[in-house]
């Protein structure tokens, strides 16, 4: 299937969702289906949908009203006779609170055709927190990645029109993200490949994931980079990014090393002395991150903090930096998990670790891909 014509499908698929565009902002796709993996198929995978929304307790609620079937007997009833236990679900808990109905079926009245997909919902307010502080690193973490953007008022997506919030913030979310990677890699690795460039962006929001220990793809990061598309991919969402770097000492060089990506590679280097290379990629990272890393050390300034980093080893630096994106991402994690098992229900639940538990299996070399 053509992109243009799955982004057609999907635009009718969020169409069918009967969004109030008063509460709608955006929605992106993302997984095996919008974006072919390497080596892998994705025959029974699921098409997934995140909607982003203004108010998700008024969206939900009339959805449980438009679409009962989506959510499980438990919540769908339970927040129908306790209203206020649907506000305090969706906007106090603390948490990515992305609430997904998993395995909804939909048939596309343009062509007849039957889609099979996961849709989360996420505030708008939820998701911006994310982005620029990294306090989940779940969503924040998937925009770190491609996605495909939903087109709804037209046919061709414009990220800035929609809301400019959520482009700045998402701006600010790819800069931080490859700083990140070129930290957890420079000096010790240069020069870095485009490919494995990609690859420590791509497990930022894996870092701690308890589900990479049982249920998930083994060579899922490398799938999420490898190959033509998906290089050309990651080097068009992080074009800018790359453009912002170079005030910063880095630079893009041609590289005649293998074909990893089946392209041609290139390699990063930097031209400043370290410290000062270190300090202001520090400056791209969020202020709640750089305090965390050195919460032990009782420094409250976020460009002390930066200092305090930047004057460390390598080894030291990275340790710290990357131990708290480990217990964030662990803490979020889990926390979604365990909201998906209420609001997927007992069944839906096993159903997708099932299938989580297959693809895992399948990357182990134990089963084929399905």
């Amino acid at each position: 299937m053509t992109n243009s014509r799955l982004t057609g499908k999907i635009k009718r698929l969020v169409d069918a969702l009967n969004i109030d565009r008063t509460n709608y902002v955006a929605s992106f796709a993302y997984g095996s289906v919008v974006f072919p993996q390497k080596d892998k198929t994705s025959n029974n995978s699921l098409i997934d949908l995140i909607l982003i929304v203004r108010n998700p307790v008024e969206w939900h609620r009339k959805n449980i009203s438009d679409n009962p079937n989506h959510y499980n007997f438990l919540f769908r009833n339970y927040a129908k006779h306790q209203s206020s236990y649907l506000d305090m679900f969706l906007s106090r808990s603390s948490g990515p609170k992305v609430y997904y109905n998993p395995f909804i079926e939909w048939n596309d009245p343009f062509d007849n055709t039957r889609l099979s997909f996961k849709y989360g919902v996420v505030a708008l307010d939820s998701l911006l927190t994310d982005l620029l502080n990294w306090s989940h690193l779940y969503l924040a973490g998937r925009l770190q990645k491609p996605v495909l953007w939903i087109p709804y008022y037209s046919d061709i997506f414009s990220f800035q029109s929609y809301n400019e919030q959520l482009y700045a913030a998402q701006n600010k979310n790819l800069l931080a993200s490859m700083s990140y990677a070129i930290l957890q890699n420079y000096p010790e690795n240069f020069p870095l490949s485009e490919y494995d460039l990609f690859c420590a962006i791509s497990s930022i929001s894996y870092i701690g994931d308890w589900r990479m220990i049982i249920g998930e793809d083994r060579q899922k990061i490398q799938r999420l980079v490898s190959g033509k598309s998906r290089l050309s991919e990651f080097r068009s969402l992080y074009n800018d990014s790359f453009k912002s770097l170079q005030s910063y000492g880095f630079s893009l060089k041609s590289s005649s090393k293998s074909n990893l990506c089946d392209n041609e590679l290139y390699c990063l280097q930097s031209f400043n002395k370290e410290s000062e290379s270190v300090f202001q990629l520090l400056k791209n990272i969020p202020n709640h991150i750089c305090l965390l890393s050195v919460k032990d050390t009782y420094i409250y300034n976020p460009d002390d903090a930066r200092t305090f980093l930047s004057n460390l080893s390598y080894t030291d630096r990275n340790q710290r930096l990357r131990g708290t994106v480990f217990n964030i991402v662990r803490k979020s994690s889990l926390y979604q998990t365990g909201l998906g098992l209420f609001s997927a229900g007992p069944r839906r639940s096993l159903r997708y670790a099932l299938a989580k538990l297959s693809k895992m299996f399948a990357s182990l070399g134990f089963t084929k891909w399905s």
